[in-house]
This record gives C-alpha cells, sequence and structure tokens, in this order.
C-alpha cells in the first residue's frame, strides 16, 4: 500500500480538525515496519516549516474568541446562581491565561504535541527530493494549465510528479488531502477526473482520495497490530515488572525521549502503575509525573478506568504543587 499525506493533513493539528495524532503515528509507525510506504517529499517538509507560524497564529486569534464574561447584568444578581456562575467565570479567565502562557512557551521551543511526532516522523523518514528537472517539468505544467496547483503555485504539481515518479507501475496510491487542486469542482468528494485519468493512464493503478486521516486509517487499519512501537512498547511492558525505584526512574527517563504515546500506550502506563508498586508508589515524583502528564493528559477525556484517572490527578496534583 501506497501512501501520500499532504502538508495541509499534517498542518491541521495546528489549527482545528477532527483527525487524531494516533491515526498518523498508526500510518507512520507501518511504514517503519513496512506494511505500507509512506511517500514523503522535501516540498512537504519544507511546506510545512513554512506555514506552521501562520497556521498557529490564526488558530490562536480565532481561540481569542473564546471568552466567558465575568459581568452579569444588575438583575441577574437577584438569582441564587449568580454568586456561582461568577465564581466559574473568574475560573474560567485564570485556566484560560494559565493555558494560554503555557501554549505560547511550547510554540516558541517547538514543545506542541504535534512538534514531537512530526518531528520524530521527518527525522526517520527519507524525504524524495526536489530536482531541477522535476521543477522545470512541473513550472511548464503549470503554465500550461494541467492540474494540481493554481493562480502560479507550483508546490502540488511538484509532489504530484514526485508521486508518478516515486510509485511502481500497477501500484494504487493513496492520497490523503483536503486540497481542492487535487479534488473535482462539480463533486468536490470525489478526486479531480484529470489526475485520475493520468494516473490511471501512467500507472495502470488506481488513486484513491481521502479528506481526513481518521477516515483513512478507520478503513484500512485494525487499530492494533500496526499502530504500536515494537521497542516502545517492550520498554512500557518493562514498567510491569520493574523490582525497584531506581530501575523504574531509569526506565521513564528512557521512555521520556519518546515524547508521544498513543492512547492504547498510555493505558498500558497506566495500568503498570496500577499492577507494579515500585512504579505506582513514586508517581509523586517530579520526573515519574511529568511523564504520566505527557503520556496520559493528552488521552485524558478518554481514560474511563477510575485508577487510570486517579494516577493522572496524583502526577498533575504533584506537578502544580512544585510550579508553587
Amino acid at each position: 500500500m501506497h501512501v501520500f499525506i499532504d502538508t495541509n493533513i499534517l498542518l491541521n493539528f495546528y489549527h482545528f480538525t477532527n483527525d487524531d495524532l494516533d491515526a498518523l503515528n498508526s500510518v507512520f509507525v507501518s511504514n517503519n515496519q513496512g506494511a505500507v510506504i509512506v511517500h514523503l517529499t522535501d516540498q512537504v517538509k519544507d511546506e510545512f516549516w513554512r506555514n506552521r507560524e501562520a497556521k498557529i497564529v490564526d488558530a490562536l486569534n480565532k481561540m481569542k474568541g473564546v471568552s466567558l464574561a465575568a459581568q452579569f447584568p444588575y438583575f441577574i444578581k437577584g438569582y441564587e446562581e449568580y454568586q456561582s456562575l461568577l465564581e466559574l467565570a473568574n475560573q474560567f479567565k485564570r485556566k484560560y491565561s494559565d493555558v494560554t502562557r503555557r501554549v505560547y512557551q511550547d510554540i516558541k521551543s517547538n514543545n506542541l504535541r504535534a512538534d514531537h511526532l512530526i518531528e520524530q516522523i521527518f527525522n526517520r523518514s527519507t524525504a524524495i527530493p526536489t530536482t531541477q528537472d522535476i521543477y522545470s517539468i512541473a513550472k511548464m505544467r503549470i503554465d500550461i494549465g494541467n492540474p494540481p496547483g493554481k493562480n502560479g503555485s507550483i508546490g502540488d504539481a511538484i509532489n504530484w510528479l514526485l508521486l508518478l515518479k516515486a510509485v511502481p507501475d500497477d501500484e494504487d496510491l493513496y492520497l490523503i488531502s483536503e486540497d481542492s487542486d487535487f479534488y473535482s469542482k462539480v463533486n468536490t468528494d470525489d478526486l479531480n477526473p484529470f489526475l485520475v485519468h493520468e494516473w490511471s493512464a501512467r500507472k495502470s493503478s488506481r488513486l484513491i482520495g481521502y479528506k481526513s486521516l481518521n477516515k483513512f486509517v478507520e478503513d484500512h487499519y485494525d487499530g492494533v497490530s500496526l499502530s504500536f512501537d515494537p521497542e516502545k512498547k517492550a520498554l512500557i511492558d518493562e514498567l510491569e515488572t520493574c523490582g525497584s525505584f531506581a530501575a523504574t526512574h531509569a526506565l521513564v527517563a528512557r521512555l521520556s525521549h519518546y515524547q508521544y504515546f498513543s492512547l492504547e500506550e498510555a493505558k498500558a502506563i497506566l495500568d503498570a502503575a496500577d499492577i507494579n508498586n515500585q512504579f505506582g508508589w513514586i508517581v509523586p515524583d517530579t520526573d515519574v509525573a511529568e511523564f504520566i502528564r505527557m503520556a496520559a493528559l493528552p488521552h485524558r477525556s478518554r481514560l474511563t478506568k477510575e485508577s487510570h484517572k486517579g494516577t493522572l490527578e496524583t502526577a498533575l496534583a504533584e506537578l502544580e504543587e512544585s510550579m508553587g
């Protein structure tokens, strides 16, 4: 299976999206394991770094519209709920200010959750370079009006030509992109008929389009077999059997280098804290608490076991206390 993930899908993780980082992780882990071939181009990497900040700025500007007034009309004061509303509004303002401050720090230091995973993907992948020949052909393609690309933009044409060259004949390509240049003007859920015809004629195979990364994973992944890193899983499994506090601290240090954990991995980590006292008893230690926060907090709303929620809350409370 050959897959191409367009830049706009990656940039969505810095804006508003229904896609999930776990889906992105699944696709690229399966690429590392040889289950699929994900085609990453230099053009995608460059376009990502060019547009990351602009995407974040736009999202932050939209987020500024989120507000909860701490002032209410005078007649509201006569209702018993008034004081509770006032306290909730003030609490919202404080929490919003705190998270915004931390977000800005993480943006500046490339420490967002998406940063960790996408940089890891880029570092582990060999990108297809843009050659002078490809650039010249792409420019001519745009000049004569062939898709993809519009208004003189050449990036999509470069990616398309690189894919035509990289994907073997008789092999289907799954193209994951929201870019309208790849889709039909008559039915925007269908791929551009020119591109479908060109792919079929030149590659003797199908071009299949997806606008959602989650939908692609839902259709083609079983959710388990292709979504884990065996080396990382072995370290997580070891958390259940560590025989001393020192050994657990050392293991946590090794796992912390990964900086990204799927929902299933986070659950396994929290299970280990339940099972092994040599892990569970040191959750309040700062390094362990930070590790639990990093692994489990992004999945907080999807944790269902009370023990898991309790372990995460213990870690968060310890970190909040240590920050004063």
